[in-house]
């Protein structure tokens, strides 16, 4: 009897002890989850989405807009802690087919503990309905409005605008540098003016505190902090004039690629860029690459196959072709080669050259001019309207003999070759200035005469089209070189300017102004002499063009890069404009692209404007 009355005390010490012991949990370890449930009703956070700026033209006309969307929170200090955060995102992925590795993935990227988290963006309608029918089971998981970026017009511009999607791991560490907040599952700009003007298109968060139920459900709103939208960016870019060269450049992009299909001795072109630019000022007007893509996909969220589809296609659409092709300039170089030999030469507009065969020899070693025969004797504006490689390759040789091989490259570097122009857009390419110190140290070779030669046509060296169109406005100008820039001011959302770009000077180029003026010259005839290359499709125009055409050599199947490169009307420039086909065979294919970008702006009254 003694021994059960003893087992009994024990047994009853022991339920005590684990009363007391659970009891203690509650009351310190659960106390605030348990506390704010006896309540019944109790406050939460929500965020409120900020919308991102908008990016409108230089009339105003909205190119890239936001739309609803619905995005898909945890608020982790509402998970009981017997669910977890891990089974309770399992269940969610059960009842929706949401993967619960990217929204666990997000969760963790955020890593906070108590605000709402952002797991999924962009849910249908129909999960909405789902989650808001267990919402019961389904403690701490919420739905908010959001705003999905919308590029208005399909693949429009779809390189100079860029793309959004979510932040990674690494811009998160990068923007947490700056003094707005980032978090985990928000948008960022990618590419394009999207990305390099991220810190002025986001906008700032809000916080609704609402009263919610024991169930997690919304009962009213108590406060509201409303969000501050992202700053809006307004191109210099006009929407029609943008609109045309686009089409204009891919209908003969894949014209042309049509037509080498019936051609065996031609290649087809792989891509193509037009430019059109403000000499005097470095405002970019149209900015065009083509194949395009439309960004719209990479905000719905592509598929893994969808986005290698896009990067291996052999067009490379998602390539920007404007500020990231580095390719030989060719015959439009020349004209750097007639800047050091007008300079250090003595060369004249007059300056008379004979090209007897249509060969220059250097020792054993020929190179011939584009023309199988010689063209006799031309004084040097018409060598430059000619494009004729001997008299170049005789200068380039000049200028070795006198200069070794520095010159020329310094002459190229004034001009900008081989360093950024400093555009506003992300991702853009240097190019290469070869001289005798870049050989030394790539090949283990001097820097010898054919070295020379090659350079003074446009070989050897690499350029991009913005560097290009950048060197012809400073020929157009008179001397100046200005940083290209495509956004023209930023506006808050009281239309007040927080920030405006103004005419940037790099550099005022150390060249004589009658240099330019014989340059001018060998250009205007270029396109206007009976002679000039350019002259079959410029000569009838009532605007004068002055331009100078290039025909590069890329190994690539005998294929060859075309270029066009000139400024409009030629006695006071107001555009200058760039084509460039890639493996387009010919510079002449170049042409009839520029003629119908110049007659689209001078005959449909974008002058005025």
């Amino acid at each position: 009897m003694i021994d059960r009355l003893k087992f009994f005390k024990i047994a009853v010490t022991f339920v005590l002890l684990i009363l007391i012991i659970r009891a203690g949990q509650l009351q310190l370890m659960l106390g605030n989850y348990f506390y704010e449930l006896a309540e019944g009703n109790r406050l939460s956070e929500r965020p409120v989405s900020a919308p991102r700026g908008k990016i409108l033209d230089i009339n105003g006309n909205v190119l890239v807009s936001n739309r609803e969307d619905y995005n898909l929170y945890i608020k982790p200090n509402e998970v009981p802690p017997e669910v977890g955060i891990d089974d309770l995102l399992l269940k969610l992925e059960k009842l929706t087919g949401i993967d619960s590795s990217i929204m666990k993935e997000n969760y963790n990227l955020e890593g906070r503990s108590s605000s709402a988290v952002l797991i999924k963006r962009n849910i249908s309608r129909e999960t909405m309905v789902i989650i808001q029918e267990n919402s019961s089971i389904l403690p701490g998981i919420f739905i908010e409005a959001s705003s999905m970026r919308e590029y208005v017009y399909g693949n429009f511009a779809a390189h100079l605008l860029g793309y959004v999607g979510e932040i990674s791991s690494d811009e998160l560490r990068m923007y947490s540098q700056s003094n707005h907040i980032y978090r985990g599952g928000d948008i960022v700009g990618k590419t394009g003016l999207e990305r390099e003007y991220e810190l002025y298109l986001r906008g700032e968060n809000g916080i609704e505190q609402i009263e919610v139920n024991s169930r997690g459900e919304k009962v009213k709103t108590v406060s509201i902090k409303p969000p501050i939208p992202g700053n809006d960016l307004i191109l210099n870019i006009d929407l029609e004039l943008q609109q045309y060269v686009e089409q204009i450049l891919e209908e003969e992009l894949y014209r042309l690629r049509d037509y080498a299909k019936n051609d065996p001795e031609l290649y087809p072109p792989t891509g193509a860029a037009a430019i059109v630019m403000d000499p005097n000022t470095g405002k970019i007007l149209s900015m065009v690459s083509v194949p395009k893509y439309d960004p719209n996909a990479f905000v719905r969220g592509l598929t893994y196959e969808e986005y290698d589809f896009l990067n291996n296609d052999p067009l490379k659409p998602l390539y920007d072709r404007t500020i990231m092709s580095q390719v030989n300039p060719g015959s439009v170089f020349k004209l750097v080669t007639g800047t050091a030999a007008i300079e250090n030469l003595g060369v004249t507009a007059d300056t008379v050259f004979t090209d007897s065969t249509g060969k220059y020899t250097i020792g054993e070693w020929e190179y011939r001019n584009w023309l199988t025969y010689g063209e006799g004797k031309l004084n040097f504006t018409k060598a430059i309207a000619r494009s004729n490689n001997v008299v170049f390759y005789q200068l380039g040789h000049r200028l070795y003999n006198e200069y070794g091989g520095d010159m020329l490259a310094w002459t190229a570097r004034q001009y900008g070759f081989g360093s950024k122009t400093g555009i506003d857009l992300p991702g853009e390419k240097e190019g290469l200035v070869p001289d005798n110190e870049w050989k030394l140290r790539t090949q283990g070779e001097i820097w010898y005469p054919g070295d020379a030669v090659h350079l003074a046509i446009g070989q050897k060296i690499t350029t991009t089209p913005i560097q290009l169109i950048n060197f012809i406005s400073a020929i157009a100008n008179g001397g100046t070189l200005y940083r290209p820039y495509l956004v023209d001011r930023i506006i808050d959302s009281n239309n007040e300017i927080v920030f405006e770009n103004k005419p940037e000077i790099i550099r005022r180029l150390p060249f004589k102004s009658s240099t330019y003026n014989i340059l001018k010259k060998g250009m205007y005839e270029a396109a206007n002499a009976s002679y000039g290359t350019a002259s079959k499709y410029f000569a009838d125009l009532t605007v004068k063009v002055a331009g100078k055409t290039g025909t590069a050599q890329t190994g690539a199947g005998g294929a060859n890069h075309g270029w066009f490169a000139g400024f409009v009307p030629a006695d006071k420039p107001e555009i200058a404009v760039l084509v460039f086909l890639q493996e387009g065979n010919s510079s002449s294919y170049t042409l009839p692209i520029a003629r119908s970008i110049i007659e689209k702006y001078f005959f449909s009254g974008f002058q005025d404007e």
